[in-house]
């Protein structure tokens, strides 16, 4: 009965893959199979066996009537309400439950999943603006960006302030107005610094060039050079440094070389390679959000100390530094190092101890580039040693001097990445407070190729 169906469609057939079987043939209407006497009609030719006549073979196509099945009686169970009884306490002990939804987001401009924007919606159980819904009718008193789970300062609040502070913040109304995903800035923001040292540092090849203008006290514990051919009073000064850190977020290995021109008020002009830098770094935190590395650096006497390019003797530096993610868009950044001459001159040569702190975050950004402001603060306190005072002839000792270092600026990334890295631009204004003796100003041009 199949086969007599399958014959008496219309539709195209394909019967035979073989090359030389007769019924390898596409056809739009059976004729061709009634040629070879296969289709007659409704009845299919019984194959004759031997010495038996063929006989046709009548099929009945006559549908057949079922009767339909009865449903089985099913008894309804009738559903007791459990009694609940209310909390006076205000303090649920209960945990969160593995099937509670975890309410979390690294920025608050993302909504969550399955939650309910407390600011603008009063929610299914209508509660009101400023309370979060819980989604069973139980309005708690949380702000959108924070969990809905119990905490012991829950019902500890602030005063509510009518100031929308977020407004105020650099780069708030790009963000507001920003119709696509996250861009190149989100992946370089916590490398924007100009002049503190990250936690984590990419490989790069860098060129820095610091010019300093109104440096009084150069020779101050000969932390910038040593002792020349003649004392001096004051000189401004353009450094030019090359380095090349390769590695990972791990640990990192960096060197650095330094060409110094001089312009001094007593001493004579001069120009020529100063001191020579070789570190590592490794990551001893790694955290989520919070990232701490160790540092040490090696500062080794190559630059002529009698020409004002090097301090004349070894020193190392080491210390930690840290990296905090506030948001996604904004990160801190904090470093306290330890510098010490292995040998100097006497009575002038001595200790510094640094400390630094910054902050950058998106101003704009987009896939190809991205505008980072910063804000990097260093100190550079002088434990003990010695300078030239206002006068050639005039020694001063040093014991507890700080400088204060304030540097404004921001970094530029110019993406995409190409075959050689992805290159960067930053600039940075420095100014020194609680120390008249130091420098005036500072400017800061940093170019990198990261790899």
């Amino acid at each position: 009965m199949l086969l007599v169906s399958l014959l008496s469609l219309p539709a195209p057939a394909q019967w035979d893959i073989r090359l030389d079987s007769p019924l390898r043939e596409s056809m739009l209407d059976d004729g061709s199979l009634d040629q070879h006497g296969m289709i007659e009609e409704t009845l299919l030719l019984a194959p004759a066996a031997e010495g038996i006549p063929a006989a046709p073979i009548p099929v009945d196509l006559t549908p057949t009537e079922v009767a339909p099945a009865e449903p089985l009686p099913i008894q309804p169970v009738p559903i007791q309400p459990v009694p609940i009884q209310p909390d006076t306490s205000g303090i649920s002990i209960s945990g969160p439950s593995a099937m509670d939804p975890i309410l979390w987001s690294d920025s608050p401009e993302r909504p969550f999943p399955g939650s309910v924007d407390a600011a603008t919606s009063t929610g299914p159980c209508g509660c009101d603006q400023g309370l979060a819904c819980d989604g069973t009718c139980g309005c708690q008193s949380t702000s959108p960006g924070v969990s809905c789970q119990w905490t012991p300062w829950q019902n500890f609040r602030g005063p509510s302030l009518p100031i929308d502070f977020e407004r105020f913040m650099i780069g708030a109304n790009f963000r507001k107005q920003r119709t696509h995903d996250r861009g190149i800035g989100y992946e370089r923001v916590m490398f924007a610094p100009n002049v503190l040292d990250t936690a984590i540092q990419v490989p790069h090849f860098g060129v820095r060039l610091k010019l300093d203008d109104g440096l009084q006290t150069p020779d101050r514990a000969e932390y910038y050079w040593g002792q020349p051919a003649g004392p001096e009073t004051g000189l401004n000064a353009q450094d030019l440094s090359v380095r090349l850190a390769v590695g990972n977020e791990k640990a990192m290995v960096l060197t650095q070389y330094t060409m110094r021109s001089l312009d001094p008020e007593i001493n004579d002009n001069t120009t020529g390679f100063g001191d020579m830098v070789i570190g590592a770094q490794a990551l001893l935190v790694d955290g989520k959000r919070t990232k701490v590395a160790t540092v040490f650096r090696t500062y080794l006497a190559t630059g002529p100390v009698k020409r004002g390019l090097g301090t004349g003797h070894t020193s190392l530096e080491y210390g930690l530094l840290g990296r905090h993610c506030l948001r996604p868009e904004t990160y801190a950044f904090a470093e306290l190092k330890y510098w010490m001459p292995l040998k100097g001159t006497e009575g002038i040569a001595g200790d510094v101890l640094s400390t630094g702190w910054g902050i950058s975050t998106i101003a704009a950004e987009s896939d190809v580039f991205a505008f980072l402001p910063t804000l990097e603060i260093k100190t550079l306190s002088f434990l003990f040693g010695g300078q030239n005072a206002t006068s050639p002839t005039t020694f001063q000792r040093v014991d507890g001097e700080t400088a204060i270092e304030v540097y404004p600026g921001a970094r530029f990334v110019l993406g995409p990445k190409s075959d050689l890295g992805l290159w960067e631009f930053g600039v940075a204004t420095g100014f020194t407070i609680a120390d008249e003796q130091w420098f005036d100003t500072r400017f800061v041009f940093d170019a990198r190729l990261s790899f």
